[in-house]
């Protein structure tokens, strides 16, 4: 059936704040207010709660065409046709070169059309700007229509996918960042909107580049901080919170037509590049992850991707390949978490994509060290046993078996597609089960009117103007910006804040040299605004810059304590302990992780912040922790004067003045942390609210640091609160 959302009208309130803040920006001197964020034309529709009575509602007319459209394909296709339906490969690169131009890569564009696969998907190497990458999806999409399979049962265009979930994980670079999901979890009561709003900036920008779907959002709830390798990604360790700004976004996000993916079901999926089990019950994921899944499911999700974390309370374990050892295999290749849970427990009927295949989850198993399955990761005969598991689980989509960069690759989907059919004629997966598979993926395509698109190219010129106007834009920066502003959050301040920048020695301390970029351009504003003095002494120690008088009444110090890189580098120096000692109030980002092991008391960055914290306090300096991650830091810094959460440390890297190439928009800058320096020197509020549980941290006799089961701070704290 075709779901449909129900809606409610936004306040007019709200937008007129929302239109006012755009128009009046910031004045001088003044404080910012932080309106309710919104796009130029969010006073349409916003989603209505998850707690309110809407349902999916069906349109059985609509419906039917669909269907008696899709099984005419079906019947046209031959058994190779449909399980190339069900595949997802990237293209990140041909040989040594990018693609970025398909015509620049020829031998690509053969491979492409031997099979008309259900999809692609871009990363961050496909996109530079935003003509380039129109460019691109259309002349993937022309050249999909060329392939002899078009020709023999009709044009079936691509699904064409990026990770577009914000903040740490965000595909357009000449894009909108966002301020990724626990900073519009931090928003409070504006939650809603934000991710709305979020959601609406995303769609309208991947819509005009040609990207249909978006992978993301992550609506995992993790219930125990050792787990979460997924960081800032998701949006609280609230089930029904989560559930709702999930479907907010959702919402903003189908305003321009493009598909959204929930991820990474049952729920509570770890980040981890490296294969990864979680120990948690069914009772824990009843409480968390499957009822954020439920409730998108029961307001129509079509789209979803499963975990690559093994989770043992809940699974049914497994011989690995020596045929021996007992183990289990990842969410996505479990028959009883996807079929059992998600479809037949959940109800869930629209289409279910692996996440990528490539990774070692899907080689190895975590807690015996055991290889899931004979042979070598990346070979066909190992990836095809991979294959069979997840199709016969219940999935739908093979995302990313290989990355299609050679000849090699090219011969390794053939021998894919071929593997797979002859899987079918042995039975070993059923012909029944690569139908329901794809008359899924084309039901999907038929619904969002993929089957009928112009595939020939001829509308590029049109399509670039207009996405030079979408992508990057200001209004889009606006959005982000009021986002970024509302979800600062203050957990701490023994009465030194605001600070001060006139008549005052101040160092800001970034974690690398690259926050040096969102540092510069907060100061800039705050000297423009009145908030520093605007003949301060600007000293940057990390490019070797120097402005202002040395004996100007108001300097400001910036540097950095750790460099990245060959195992990293503590960069503290005797000079900079020097410069802290002499401040008044010393500013110090910090990006430490939830894992133990970045607690450490030997981990490098920890030993930066500890050692400025040290040296400001026995000066008499006060110190204000910025966290700009996870807010673990506050936990493990607790004797900050100060602890500010601005929860997004990506991107820092971005100048937020550069200029895309074309137009008049900028790239995607981290638009966290400068507003969190705003406000640590009085230029705005602190109106977020802590969206998780941070508990605190106890040092064990061996030195070693773990969580404990007191809260230190609870989710929906902050220190601004009566």
């Amino acid at each position: 059936m075709i779901l449909v959302r129900k809606v409610r009208i936004l306040s007019v309130c709200a937008a007129a704040l929302f239109t006012l803040a755009l128009a009046t920006g910031c004045s001088g001197g003044g404080r910012d207010s932080v309106a309710v964020p919104g796009t130029a034309s969010d006073s349409a529709t916003v989603p209505e709660t998850v707690s309110g009575d809407s349902a999916p509602e069906e349109l059985p007319e609509a419906d039917a065409d669909v269907d008696s459209r899709v099984g005419g394909l079906l019947d046209a296709m031959s058994l190779e046709q449909k399980v190339a339906q069900t595949i997802m490969p990237s293209i990140r690169a041909w040989g040594q070169r990018n693609v970025r131009v398909l015509s620049e890569s020829p031998a690509l564009a053969e491979a492409l059309r031997r099979h008309q696969y259900g999809g692609v998907i871009l990363f961050s190497a496909n996109i530079s700007d935003t003509e380039q990458t129109v460019r691109l999806t259309g002349d993937l999409q022309s050249n999909n229509a060329q392939s002899a399979d078009a020709a023999a049962v009709g044009v079936i265009p691509y699904l064409v996918a990026a990770d577009q979930e914000g903040g740490s994980v965000a595909r357009l670079s000449m894009g909108t960042r966002g301020t990724g999901s626990m900073a519009i979890g931090a928003t409070g009561d504006a939650a809603e909107q934000c991710a709305f709003s979020t959601g609406r900036v995303f769609g309208e920008e991947l819509s005009a580049l040609g990207i249909n779907v978006n992978l993301g959002p992550c609506v995992d709830v993790i219930p125990n901080l050792t787990d979460l390798g997924m960081s800032t990604r998701v949006f609280s360790d609230d089930a029904q919170f989560a559930a709702k700004l999930g479907l907010a976004f959702m919402d903003g996000v189908g305003q321009s037509g493009v598909i959204t993916t929930f991820k990474h079901f049952p729920g509570a999926g770890d980040g981890s590049d490296y294969p990864t089990s979680i120990k948690l019950s069914r009772g824990q994921l009843d409480a968390g992850g499957l009822l954020a899944f439920g409730e998108a499911i029961r307001h129509g999700a079509e789209m979803v991707m499963t975990s690559a974390t093994t989770f043992p309370l809940i699974d049914e374990a497994a011989l690995m390949a020596d045929g021996v050892t007992e183990g289990y295999y990842p969410a996505t290749l479990s028959f009883q978490i996807v079929t059992k849970m998600l479809r037949e427990e959940l109800g869930f009927d629209g289409v279910v994509i692996t996440d990528a295949l490539e990774m070692e989850q899907f080689v190895v198993e975590p807690d015996s060290g055991k290889a899931l399955f004979p042979g070598r990761g990346g070979t066909v005969a190992h990836d095809l046993r991979v294959a069979e598991k997840a199709l016969n689980a219940g999935c739908d989509m093979l995302l990313l078996p290989a990355d299609l960069n050679g000849e090699g690759a090219a011969q390794y989907y053939d021998d894919y597609i071929a593997g797979i059919v002859g899987l079918v004629h042995a039975d070993a997966i059923s012909a029944a089960r690569i139908d329901e598979a794809a008359r899924r993926i084309l039901t999907l395509k038929a619904r969002h009117g993929l089957l009928d698109m112009d595939t020939s190219g001829a509308d590029v010129a049109q399509r670039t103007e207009a996405a030079q106007q979408i992508v990057g834009s200001p209004a889009h920066h606006a959005v982000e910006a009021e986002i970024a502003a509302r979800a600062v959050t203050l957990l701490k301040d023994d009465g030194i804040l605001p600070l001060s920048g006139k008549g005052s020695r101040i160092v800001i301390l970034g974690r690398t040299k690259y926050d040096a970029t969102p540092i510069l351009y907060a100061l800039r504003q705050l000297m423009d605004d009145g908030f520093i003095d605007g003949e301060a002494r600007i000293e940057n120690r990390i490019s070797g810059e120097i402005r202002g008088d040395k004996n100007a009444e108001t300097s400001v110090i910036m540097d950095c304590y750790y460099a990245t890189g060959n195992g990293g580098r503590l960069l503290y120096s005797g000079e900079l302990a020097a410069a802290v000692r002499n401040a008044n109030a010393v500013v110090c980002l910090s990006s430490v992780g939830a894992g133990l092991d970045s607690l450490r008391d030997d981990s490098l960055p920890v030993i930066g912040v500890s050692r400025a914290l040290s040296d400001a306090h026995r000066a008499g300096a006060k110190f204000v922790l910025l966290s700009d991650n996870l807010p673990v830091d506050a936990a493990r810094f607790r004797d900050a004067d100060a602890i500010v959460c601005a929860y997004l440390s990506a991107g820092v890297g971005v100048d937020p003045t550069a200029r895309t190439s074309g137009s008049e928009n900028v790239g995607a800058f981290n638009a966290n942390v400068p507003a969190a320096l705003r406000a640590i020197f009085g230029a705005a509020d602190m109106p977020g609210k802590l969206p998780i549980d941070i508990p605190v941290l106890e040092k064990g006799p061996d030195g070693a640091w773990a969580y404990g089961d007191e809260i230190l701070y609870p989710r929906g704290f902050s220190a601004r609160l009566p």
